[in-house]
Order: structure tokens, then C-alpha cells, then sequence
């Protein structure tokens, strides 16, 4: 998991719906993004919930955090986790592997959409990942990555064209020092600019 803590309590219970507990990994218990938690049980719940690791109490998906979004968001329903990250700039959909085009349906796609449409400028990133496939949202298009090795990341790019800023995803090695700074021309818009709305 890497989501940020965090800041208040979520307006919502999990109720019977665990799952981040597959799709999400926690590198504390080497335990791999896609594939059910072994301390998740079978009538759903953590079998070690007062010990379970900092990660996991820390993560508090967008659907808890956001009264917005109604129950056809709620993960045991929709079939991914949306995990806000770095403050909300970067989202993470994490997408059953058994339902691999889950996030493409409607309303979520289009929503997806909208929010990097409005965002993009201002730094914000939407990665959609399906096991180790990592897919990129970008406003005009969508990228697929392929398969991420654990030493590789995603970097995204920005060139400005006379239509207007052209942005591209790429993967990189984990030391590349691209791959932890924005990749951009001179006169890209800041990180720190407003983002959009949650979702």
C-alpha cells in the first residue's frame, strides 16, 4: 500500500468489503498487489486487525474518504480500489484482476477522465494498475505500460505545443532521476498549483 495517511476519520465503515486486501500490496508482510492477503478471511475481515501493519491502518480508500461518491463506487462493487496518494495529486486505481475492465465502465471512466482533463496541468497523475500492468490516464488518451518490474517506475511528460500542452507516460528505472521528477519542458505548471476536486 502507499497511499498517505490520512488526515481525519473516514465518514464510512468498510462493512463486509475487503478488497484491498487483494488488491493492494504491503511490502511490510511481502505481501503482492492481486493477490489475497493471508490473514484476510474467508467471511472477510483482517484475522490480525489490532496487529495488522502501519500500512494498512494508514489506508483509508477514496470511497470512505469521499460522501461523494455513492455506493456504486463502494470496491466490493465496482471491482478496484481508488487510492489517493501525495495529497490527493496522484490517484491509483487498483482493479481486480478478474475484472480487468471494471474501471472502464461508466460512470467511473468518464469521471477518471474529467478529473486528469483538469488536473494534468496542475501535476496530478491517474495510474490504473491490473496486477503488474500499469496503465497511464492522460487527457487525450490512455497508455499502457505493459507489465512494471518492482525496479521500474512511471514517469509522465509534458511538452508544450502550439495546441497546447502534449503529455506522455513512460517507464523508467527506479534510479533514473526522471523517474522521481516530473519530466517537463521549461515553463511546465507547477506541482504545488491547485488540484482538481476529489473525486
Amino acid at each position: 500500500m502507499s497511499a498517505s495517511p490520512a488526515s481525519a476519520p473516514a465518514p464510512r465503515a468498510c462493512g463486509a468489503c475487503s478488497l484491498c486486501c487483494k488488491l493492494l500490496g504491503v511490502d511490510s508482510i511481502s505481501k503482492e498487489a492481486g493477490v489475497w492477503c493471508s490473514h484476510c478471511t474467508t467471511k472477510g475481515g483482517c484475522a490480525i486487525y489490532a496487529e495488522r501493519p502501519q500500512e494498512c491502518q494508514n489506508f483509508i480508500c477514496a470511497w470512505l474518504q469521499s460522501p461523494a461518491l455513492d455506493e456504486r463506487w463502494k470496491p466490493s462493487v465496482c471491482r478496484f480500489v481508488v487510492a489517493p496518494e501525495h495529497g490527493g495529486t496522484k490517484l491509483k486505481v487498483a482493479v481486480d484482476p478478474a475484472r480487468p475492465d471494471a474501471w472502464r465502465k461508466e460512470p467511473f471512466y468518464s469521471h477518471f477522465k474529467n478529473w486528469i482533463r483538469q488536473g494534468a496541468s496542475h501535476g496530478c497523475e491517474l495510474i490504473v494498475s491490473i496486477g503488474k500492468r500499469t496503465i497511464v490516464m492522460l487527457p487525450d488518451r490512455d497508455v499502457d505500460l505493459g507489465q512494471l518490474r518492482d525496479d521500474e517506475r512511471v514517469a509522465i511528460g509534458r511538452a508544450e505545443t502550439p495546441f497546447g500542452p502534449r503529455f506522455d507516460a513512460m517507464k523508467m528505472h527506479k534510479d533514473d532521476p526522471r523517474a522521481v521528477a516530473p519530466v517537463a519542458s521549461p515553463g511546465s505548471v507547477s506541482r504545488k498549483d491547485t488540484r482538481p476536486p476529489m473525486l
